[in-house]
């Protein structure tokens, strides 16, 4: 099976995941209901979820500069801005989480940091993102009882939590034997024999270089406090948009819906986790007593929130790069043949 059949493949099943969450997002409300029900939002309540978002992505973008800075000592924290954004905006409307290769690849000029090192910072930014949510998951399990939880939360905080402890255990005690191990697959003769142990061995130092930052406990609580502060940011858009349509459940309910909402995107789903993030959002919104449709509401808002403004910034700001970049070409040439 080659990779063009393989990506078909996952894009046809990303999109009959997308179909069957929605309808069980969806199912049994009313088009006329939901959007009576968004319509009613207050405005004041949604200018706080915008000024959430913001805050978030500050603190997302001073997080990575903290981990990039650690082999760039030059990099401004004005340079890690638009990588990121852009980023997460092509991840927002292209399948296989793009959005991390452009990021990675695209910019790395700009970054002035090695592939593999850059690769690594966004390897961690994810453990860190996957740990802290589960933390949330957790305390939004607390509001509920045993019987108010539904069971696929329960698989998804076992699978979440034996993942994230198998990761954190092999990146912090198992980290030099694994390099180590590589390290020596590098050097076989098939390798060795087409030239590719040396490129292949340096970019696996680097990479580990940047995994290493898990192995300094002074490095870890920082990092980790500041991705409390980034979800923290990200919670309060679901409370916002909560407390603007009187969703009257639970106080926990937004940060549980944040966890479920959140940990749903590493489904394969279609561009833009449609579906897989409205199902388990309108899911933790009912958990804690709100009625469908409000629940429902809720979701949209949050996407929409979440959605549109990255994703308008960061295209934006990659088509308005490609097209400075063809312009700049288009007058060196004409220089270049003169001389």
């Amino acid at each position: 099976m080659n990779r063009r059949t393989w990506q078909s493949i996952r894009l046809v099943a990303g999109v009959l995941i997308t179909l069957i969450c929605l309808h069980w997002a969806l199912s049994g409300i009313r088009v006329v209901g939901l959007v009576e029900a968004a319509t009613q939002a207050q405005w004041r309540w949604l200018v706080v979820a915008a000024i959430s978002l913001a805050l978030g992505y500050f603190m997302r973008i001073c997080r990575w500069w903290c981990m990039l800075r650690l082999y760039n000592h030059r990099i401004a924290l004005r340079t890690c801005a638009w990588p990121l954004i852009v980023g997460v905006g092509v991840n927002n409307i292209v399948p296989f989480r793009a959005g991390d290769a452009v990021r990675i690849l695209a910019f790395r000029e700009q970054l002035g940091t090695p592939v593999a090192h850059i690769l690594g910072s966004v390897i961690i930014e994810r453990f860190l993102d996957v740990t802290v949510l589960f933390a949330f998951l957790l305390v939004g399990f607390t509001g509920l009882k045993g019987n108010q939880i539904p069971a696929t939360y329960v698989q998804l905080a076992e699978v979440v939590g034996a993942v994230g402890a198998l990761t954190w255990v092999a990146l912090v005690l198992s980290g030099s034997r694994l390099e180590g191990y590589l390290l020596r697959v590098c050097r076989l003769r098939v390798l060795a024999a087409r030239g590719w142990s040396a490129t292949v061995e340096c970019h696996l130092k680097q990479l580990f270089s940047a995994l290493n930052i898990v192995r300094a406990p002074s490095q870890v609580v920082k990092l980790t406090a500041m991705s409390v502060l980034v979800w923290t940011c990200e919670g309060s858009i679901f409370a916002s948009v909560a407390r603007s349509l009187r969703y009257g459940g639970g106080d926990l309910g937004p940060w549980l819906a944040l966890a479920t909402g959140s940990l749903s995107t590493l489904i394969p789903s279609s561009p833009g986790y449609v579906g897989t993030f409205d199902f388990s959002t309108v899911s933790a919104f009912t958990a804690y007593g709100a009625s469908p449709t409000t629940a429902a509401a809720t979701a949209i808002i949050v996407h929409a929130v979440l959605w549109l403004p990255l994703t308008v910034a960061g295209v934006t700001y990659l088509l308005g790069r490609r097209v400075y970049g063809q312009r700049k070409r288009a007058v060196t040439r004409p220089l270049e043949g003169r001389s």
